[in-house]
């Protein structure tokens, strides 16, 4: 939807457009990174996988005090995983096939 189709919208009545853009942070490279990433791409380790997402992880959990840490793709991947632990907490493990939360209402604030 453009933006004056938002405006015209009832349900966003009294809710302004940003006059400008809030950016999210931006992958940057001041050290040692450029090396990882080439390296990733040269040893096919271009995912969640692979060495340096282990070390990573291995990091973390030493820090944080616990025996695993797990690395995602995107803060959005650990969002999803966080809904889906407390789901599974709440309510337990789904049926297959199902949702953790099918039903259920989620409210972010």
């Amino acid at each position: 939807m453009d933006k004056k189709h938002y405006l015209k919208d009832p349900r966003f009545k009294g809710i302004d457009p940003f006059q400008n853009k809030i950016w999210l942070s931006s992958p940057t490279m001041h050290g040692d990174e450029q090396k990882w990433v080439d390296e990733a791409i040269r040893t096919n380790w271009v995912s969640t996988v692979g060495e340096n997402i282990n070390e990573v992880e291995r990091m973390a959990a030493e820090k944080i005090g616990r025996k695993y840490a797990v690395a995602l793709s995107s803060g959005t991947a650990a969002l999803h995983l966080a809904v889906k632990l407390c789901g599974e907490k709440l309510y337990g493990q789904p049926k297959v096939g199902d949702g953790t939360l099918e039903g259920k209402k989620v409210i972010a604030v």
